[in-house]
């Protein structure tokens, strides 16, 4: 009897519901990431000036990270034709410190995440889990990149004049965090394309393993043309949303008690009443 014919389940067979600490564990990841990034993203509506930045980026906080040059870091940190340039020089970098401070825990949330979800799909079914050693030291990696990124930016944030030297000391880790994170997202596909956990069905795992490739793709991509990355971003977001309802989804359901339909002899009376949500036709012989 080789291995493949000891797994529990059958590829087609309907996904069991199976709970498990690290289930758990990877689905509150998900939602703490959602939640800190929805606060992000709001508090980034107090940018209010202009979001023309260089390269077509829209996000300031993407334009601060990739800016290569002092012009680049000024037209985010230092906004012009405004009528007040030292207010809204200090409304922006407040807004882009702000942001990085929050970002300091999101860090720890997103490579956390992905460790406990990698760790979490590395059952191949073979009896051996796959080596995550190289997936491992790029996510530490590339949080290590992240917070010498932030490190940049608080600096340029608390300087008075701006200079070529501080946006390349941004720059260059910026650089090195989106390749490492879309290196470690294409890491995540391939173990979703070996992966024997039956928590998620055959179908399942190879879709979101598409939606890892696109977006760890796009941010490697983006570091030569920057609004890929931002929809890069916005693509992995939409697979931690996915995952935070499909790993918390046994547990919330608990909450939420099921309706299901029955065969009623009178369903036609009760349709007149108001009394039926669903109609199922049945055709007898």
């Amino acid at each position: 009897m080789n291995a493949r014919s000891e797994l529990p389940y059958h590829p087609c067979a309907p996904v069991p519901v199976v709970r498990s600490n690290a289930r758990l564990l990877t689905g509150i990841l998900a939602a703490l990431m959602a939640t800190l990034a929805l606060v992000m993203a709001i508090g980034l509506r107090n940018y209010s000036f202009d979001h023309d930045f260089y390269d077509g980026i829209n996000s300031p906080i993407l334009a601060v990270e990739l800016a290569s040059n002092s012009s680049e870091l000024a037209s985010v940190l230092s906004p012009r034709n405004v009528s007040d340039e030292a207010a809204a020089q200090s409304q922006a970098r407040e807004v882009v410190r702000t942001n990085t401070y929050e970002d300091c825990l999101f860090i720890v949330l997103y490579t956390s995440f992905l460790w406990c979800f990698g760790t979490l799909f590395a059952f191949r079914g073979d009896g051996n889990p796959a080596n995550l050693r190289i997936f491992k030291v790029v996510l530490v990696a590339t949080a290590l990149c992240d917070y010498a990124e932030n490190f940049g930016i608080v600096r340029a944030i608390g300087a008075a004049q701006l200079s070529d030297s501080l946006a390349l000391n941004t720059c260059w880790p910026s650089r090195c965090k989106w390749s490492l994170l879309g290196i470690a997202l294409l890491l995540t596909a391939n173990i979703l394309l070996h992966s024997r956990n039956p928590l998620y069905s055959l179908a399942t795992r190879r879709l979101l393993a598409l939606d890892c490739v696109l977006s760890g793709a796009l941010l490697i991509v983006g570091i030569w043309d920057p609004p890929l990355v931002e929809l890069g971003v916005n693509l992995f977001g939409s697979t931690v949303l996915i995952n935070l309802l499909a790993l918390l989804g046994p547990y919330l359901s608990d909450w939420i008690p099921a309706r299901v339909p029955h065969y009623v002899d009178d369903f036609c009376q009760r349709r007149k009443m108001g009394k039926v949500d669903v109609a199922v036709s049945i055709n007898q012989r």
